[in-house]
């Protein structure tokens, strides 16, 4: 291969799907590592980075996967506010790759993968989630990863993926007890439609029990400490601290979290999972958003609680948008709108 050869192999990668996701992805990060040290600790990261100084397999009001990331990241790259958030900027990284890898598992070309990945880049609740050391910076790369799991094994069949998945949603649960909501709603998605049928094998029993072993000890040190989680649960509750919101109020929230502007992106994708016949097969990802919002609404569960699912909202309609722009009288639509969604972030 010549010179020229090569340089243009790379060019190409680059102007690939894959190739601009993993440009926003780097820029996702290089933004974060460059805004770590504009702010202090938040007050919660004080706590998380107590935590990491007493290292156990549970606490209080959390699993100990955040007490392990403050414990590992003082421990190889020390105190600074660099060393603390670097791993919460490479879940927010991470997130933007899996966004453009769902977009791929569901058809996508260049632009949906761009733009799914861009969206998330950009939503202000990634931002923000990405920004600091907490349960909620990985968490929507772990919802996500089981998404994209469940995408593959509904496209290909192979149910020996249920091992990944429970490996993935049992990470999730030494991150954050929300991760049962997820799992959940998945399943009861699964159930309503004819992709149930996936279920039916020793593969998705080997699955849950790869997530329940790796959840068991934090599930031991609950029951020998009495469940203590749920007891500061009542607690909150009795004192009115938290602020229920009514489903209007609640749903308004969530443009806020992915960026008005971006909203008819997810909404887009929600439309085609539940109602698309392009998308039938994966409906069960839209009814598991439906699930998540139904079980929050009805416990009144804090609003940023979705967040974590709308990237696999955004990669769904990121690929629709791009069979609709198909036209080549639309196709200056497509840097128009996604300068918008950045400018509105």
């Amino acid at each position: 291969m010549t010179g020229g050869d090569l340089r243009g192999a790379i060019a190409r990668g680059w102007r690939s799907g894959s190739g601009i996701v993993g440009l926003i992805a780097a820029g996702t990060l290089a933004l974060h590592l460059a805004a770590a040290n504009v702010y202090g600790l938040f007050i919660d990261e004080l706590y998380f980075l107590a935590c990491g100084e007493h290292l156990a397999w549970g606490y209080v009001d959390m699993p100990p996967l955040t007490a392990v990331q403050a414990w590992l990241a003082r421990s190889l790259f020390g105190d600074s506010m660099l060393a603390i958030r670097l791993f919460p900027a490479l879940a927010g990284a991470g997130l933007v790759l899996l966004a453009g890898a769902l977009a791929r598992e569901l058809g996508g070309r260049r632009f949906a993968q761009g733009l799914a990945a861009f969206a998330v880049a950009t939503a202000p609740g990634d931002l923000l989630a990405a920004s600091y050391l907490s349960m909620n910076s990985i968490e929507p790369l772990l919802w996500m990863g089981c998404a994209l799991v469940l995408l593959r094994i509904i496209r290909t069949g192979d149910t020996r993926l249920w091992l990944a998945f429970g490996l993935v949603a049992g990470i999730g649960l030494e991150n954050k007890d929300t991760m049962l909501l997820f799992g959940f709603a998945l399943v009861a998605g699964l159930l309503l439609t004819p992709e149930r049928r996936l279920m039916a094998n020793r593969w998705f029993v080997a699955g849950g029990a790869v997530a329940f072993v790796i959840f068991l000890p934090n599930l031991v040190w609950m029951i020998e400490h009495h469940f203590p989680h749920l007891e500061m649960l009542a607690n909150i509750r009795r004192s009115g601290r938290n602020v229920e919101l009514s489903p209007l109020q609640f749903m308004a929230q969530q443009f806020v979290f992915t960026g008005p502007l971006a909203a008819p992106i997810w909404l887009a994708g929600l439309g085609r999972l539940l109602a698309g016949r392009a998308f039938r097969p994966y409906r069960a990802l839209g009814l598991a958003y439906v699930v998540t919002i139904a079980v929050l609404l009805a416990l009144h569960g804090r609003v940023y609680y979705p967040l974590p699912a709308y990237a696999m909202l955004f990669a769904a309609g990121a690929v629709a948008l791009e069979a609709w722009l198909a036209h080549p009288g639309l196709r200056w639509v497509k840097p128009a709108y996604a300068g918008v969604v950045a400018l509105a972030a």
